[in-house]
C-alpha cells in the first residue's frame, strides 16, 4: 500500500505561529515544517504507526490518490498501520514546496513524497494540506492527494531545452568554423540538431543528431550521423551544469568507435565541450581539449 508515503507528506506541530508573521518562503512557518518533516521521516523509518497518526487531529480527513477517503485519527492510524507493513525497511524523503498561513489558526501546505523500497524502486505523490491548530498544536485537518504528473518525453528534455537556437565555434588559425543548430522537432518530443563543418568558406562535413527520452532506459539519449556514413549513439547523465555523453560508434569503414563527451553550460549563451576516453577499434586515441562555444547573435 501507497498510503504511507501519502500521508506521509505532511508534518505539523510547529507552535508558536501567528498570522500576524508574513507568509514568506523563508518563514519560520516553513522552517519549521521542514524541521518536523525530518522527524516524520524518522518515525516513518522506526514503523511507529501510532506516532505518524498522532500529527492528524481527532477529525482529519485524508483523501488518497486513487478516491480513498479516511476519516478520523483512529482510522487513519490503521490505514498506516497497514501501509507499513508493506512497506517495511522503504526509506522516505519529503520536499515541501510551500508553507501558507490561512487566517490566525490555519496553515496550507504543498509538496511532495518519495518512498524508495528497498529493492530501490521509487514511488512519488504530491500532496496539499490544512493544518489548524488545537490546543496549542497544529494538527493535519486535511490531506489530499494527488498522483505525480506523468512526464512527457518533452518534459524529460527540458534540462536541455536551453540550447535551443544557433552557436558558432571557429578556429581562425585553421579557417574552420563548426555551426550547430538545436530545435524541436515536430511534436516537440525529441531534440534535433544539424551541424555544419566549413574551411574557407567551404562546407566540408555535416552532421545530425537526436536526443530524446529512452522509457526503457529511464535516462536521456542521442543517435548521431555524419554525412560520411558513420553512426553513433549513447546515453546522457547530468551532474548540475555538466552533462556526459558516453558514445559508441561505427565509422564509415566499418571500424568501432567510443568517446566520454561532455558538454559544461557556462551561461545561457556559452557552453564548452571536450572528448576524452577516445578509441578506435578498442585502441586509444588523441583526446579533444576544451572548447568553448558561443550562441549566434540573434539566434
Amino acid at each position: 500500500m501507497k498510503i504511507v508515503s501519502l500521508i506521509a507528506a505532511v508534518t505539523v506541530a510547529f507552535a508558536g505561529a501567528s498570522f500576524a508573521q508574513a507568509p514568506a518562503e523563508n518563514s519560520p512557518e516553513k522552517t519549521a515544517v521542514v524541521a518536523n518533516d525530518r522527524a516524520y521521516e524518522a518515525a516513518y523509518a522506526k514503523g511507529d504507526a501510532k506516532s505518524l497518526a498522532d500529527f492528524f487531529a481527532e477529525d482529519a480527513d485524508y483523501t488518497t490518490e486513487d478516491g480513498r477517503t479516511f476519516s478520523g485519527r483512529e482510522a487513519i492510524e490503521g490505514a498506516i498501520r497497514a501501509g507499513l507493513v508493506g512497506n517495511r525497511g522503504a526509506k522516505l524523503a519529503i520536499a515541501v514546496d510551500t508553507v501558507r498561513l490561512l487566517g490566525p489558526e490555519s496553515v496550507l501546505e504543498k509538496g511532495s513524497t518519495t518512498v524508495t523500497a528497498k529493492n530501490g524502486e521509487k514511488s512519488n505523490s504530491r500532496y496539499t494540506a490544512i493544518h489548524l491548530k488545537k490546543d496549542g498544536k497544529w494538527k493535519i485537518s486535511q490531506l489530499i492527494e494527488t498522483p505525480e504528473p506523468m512526464l512527457t518525453p518533452r518534459d524529460r528534455l527540458a534540462e536541455l531545452e536551453w540550447l535551443i537556437g544557433q552557436w558558432e565555434e571557429s578556429n581562425k588559425n585553421d579557417d574552420l568554423t563548426v555551426y550547430s543548430l538545436y530545435s524541436w522537432a515536430r511534436g516537440g518530443n525529441f531534440l534535433t540538431r544539424s551541424i555544419t563543418v566549413k574551411r574557407a568558406g567551404e562546407v566540408t562535413l555535416e552532421g545530425w543528431q537526436i536526443i530524446g527520452w529512452d522509457p526503457v532506459e529511464e535516462r536521456l539519449r542521442s543517435w548521431t550521423f555524419d554525412g560520411e556514413g558513420g553512426f553513433a549513439g549513447g546515453y546522457f547523465t547530468r551532474d548540475g551544469d555538466r552533462w556526459l555523453l558516453r558514445e559508441t560508434g561505427v565509422a564509415p569503414d566499418g571500424s568501432r568507435t567510443s568517446a566520454d563527451n561532455t558538454l559544461t553550460k557556462l551561461s545561457a549563451d556559452r557552453f564548452a565541450w571536450e572528448s576524452i576516453n577516445r578509441t578506435l577499434d578498442g585502441d586509444p586515441q588523441p583526446g579533444i581539449g576544451r572548447i568553448e562555444i558561443n550562441r549566434m547573435k540573434g539566434r
